[in-house]
C-alpha cells in the first residue's frame, strides 16, 4: 500500500500480464499520469494497445484525462480519491492519510472483557449479553477490539442488537471464539522464590485479564503452580497475577490491587480466588 500521499500511484493493466505495471509521479503534477506511463515505456517493452485499464490513485486531471483518451482508448480508468482544487491540496492530502491509516489498521477482534457490578460503567451491562463469573459482582462480556489510527484502543461491546444480528448463536460459542483469539499473543511469565511461585499473564496486544474468563484457566493455573486454591489479582485488564492462595505472594497480590492507579473502565481492580468448586471475589479497589 502507497503511504505517500504525495506520490500518485498508476497502475496499468496490460493484455498479457498477470500483474498490472505499476509506477508514480508527484501529486499534484497535472502531467502525473503521462509521467508514469513514460517511467513505465523506459523500463518495459509496453505498447499502449496493450493497456486495458489504468487506475489511478488520484482522479485525473483535464490534461491527463485527454491523455488517456488518446492514448489509450477505450481503456477504462478508476481512482480512489477526487482531485481538489489549486488550493485544496493540504486538505485533501489530510483526509487521504486518514483513510489510509484505517485500512492499515488490523481488524478488530472478537475478544472477552471483564465487568465488574460495581463499575461506574455497570449499567451498560443491561443492554450487553453477559455470563457471570461471579454473581452480582464480576462478569464476561463480548467486545470488538481493535486499534485506531490514532493509537488508542477502540472497543465496541457487542449488544443486545449486535449479538441478535449474528444470528443469536449459544454465548459459549461466542465466548469459546473470543477466548481462542484471546490466546493468541497470550505471555506467561513464572517468577519463583522465597514466597512461593507466582505467574505473571500479559499479551501483546490488551485484555491479558480476561483469561480469567477462559473455561480451562483455573485447571491450567492450578496444573502449573501445583496448587489447588489460587489468589488472582487483576490491577487492570491488561495483566493478572497468580499464585496459590496459601503462599507468600497472596498478601502481596492484595496490595497490588488495592493500590492500583488504574482508571476504572469496565473492570475494577480486585482480588479472586478460585478453588475446585469455582471463584468468588476476595477483595475490590474503590471503583
Amino acid at each position: 500500500m502507497n503511504t505517500d500521499v504525495t506520490q500518485n500511484l498508476v497502475a496499468f493493466r496490460v493484455h498479457g500480464l498477470d500483474e498490472p505495471v505499476v509506477a508514480s509521479a508527484p501529486t499534484v503534477a497535472d502531467d502525473a499520469l503521462r509521467q508514469a506511463w513514460a517511467q513505465v515505456r523506459a523500463e518495459r517493452q509496453v505498447q499502449p494497445a496493450d493497456v486495458t485499464a489504468v487506475y489511478s490513485e488520484w482522479e485525473l486531471s483535464a490534461e491527463d484525462l485527454g491523455f488517456v483518451a488518446l492514448m489509450f482508448p477505450g481503456a477504462q480508468h478508476t481512482y480512489s480519491f477526487d482531485r481538489p482544487g489549486p488550493d485544496g491540496w493540504a486538505a485533501a492530502f489530510a483526509e487521504a492519510e486518514r483513510v489510509l491509516a484505517e485500512q492499515a489498521a488490523p481488524a478488530p477482534e472478537l475478544l472477552p472483557v471483564l465487568w465488574s457490578a460495581s463499575s461506574p460503567r455497570a449499567e451498560v451491562l443491561g443492554s450487553i449479553p453477559h455470563h457471570p463469573l461471579v454473581p452480582g459482582r464480576l462478569s464476561v462480556a463480548l467486545a470488538h477490539v481493535g486499534p485506531t489510527p490514532r493509537g488508542t484502543l477502540g472497543m465496541h461491546h457487542v449488544t443486545t442488537h449486535g449479538y441478535q444480528e449474528l444470528g443469536s448463536p449459544p454465548f459459549a460459542e461466542l465466548l469459546a471464539e473470543a477466548g481462542a483469539n484471546l490466546k493468541r499473543g497470550l505471555r506467561v511469565t513464572g517468577h519463583r522464590g522465597e514466597r512461593g511461585d507466582l505467574l505473571h499473564l500479559t499479551r501483546e496486544d490488551w485484555l491479558a485479564g480476561s483469561a480469567l474468563a477462559l473455561d480451562d484457566f483455573g485447571a491450567q493455573m492450578a496444573r502449573n503452580l501445583g496448587e489447588e486454591r489460587l489468589v488472582v489479582g487483576l490491577p487492570c485488564p491488561d495483566e493478572l497475577f497468580v499464585a496459590g492462595a496459601d503462599s507468600g505472594w497472596a498478601e502481596a497480590i492484595h496490595e497490588q490491587v488495592l493500590g492500583s492507579e488504574y482508571d476504572t473502565t469496565e473492570l475494577v481492580p480486585c482480588v479472586v480466588l478460585l478453588e475446585p468448586g469455582g471463584m468468588r471475589l476476595l477483595a475490590e479497589r474503590q471503583a
